[in-house]
């Protein structure tokens, strides 16, 4: 059973917030078996997108790192082939984290970082987002 912090991540599944400039904040998560790799007892990816849904940053523990067996990390603001250990603390801290990057890349951007809508994706939408094109 997940302690209420894990409940609350959980609520994001699939949620989906919208900036002013079309921007949007994705949350996959749903429960996992406990694992080596997943110890918490969930999957998730966070990621946020540009208007043609190409992923600009993100965190997650979808697959693991090369050569590592944690799977928590993050891929860096529009160098999200670039991926970089994430110390998961706990699951608000993660919230707070994921927040406080999408924050930090609207500031680099000169973009408002206000939630202008939200809704929740259908399953088809949940597919894995578009990656950056080379």
């Amino acid at each position: 059973m997940l302690d209420e912090p894990m409940q609350r991540l959980l609520a994001y599944a699939r949620r989906r917030y919208w900036l002013e400039n079309g921007w949007s904040l994705r949350f996959r998560v749903t429960e996992s078996a406990v694992t080596a790799g997943r110890p918490h007892g969930i999957k998730y990816a966070f990621t946020l997108h540009d208007m043609d849904r190409t992923r600009l940053l993100g965190f997650d523990n979808a697959h693991g790192l090369p050569r590592r067996s944690v799977y928590d990390h993050r891929h860096r603001f529009r160098r999200t082939d670039e991926l970089v250990a994430y110390a998961f603390i706990d699951a608000d801290t993660l919230i707070c984290d994921f927040f406080a990057a999408v924050e930090q890349a609207c500031r680099e951007e000169g973009v408002p970082f206000e939630c202008v809508a939200e809704d929740l994706e259908d399953d088809d939408e949940a597919d894995e987002p578009r990656k950056p094109s080379r």
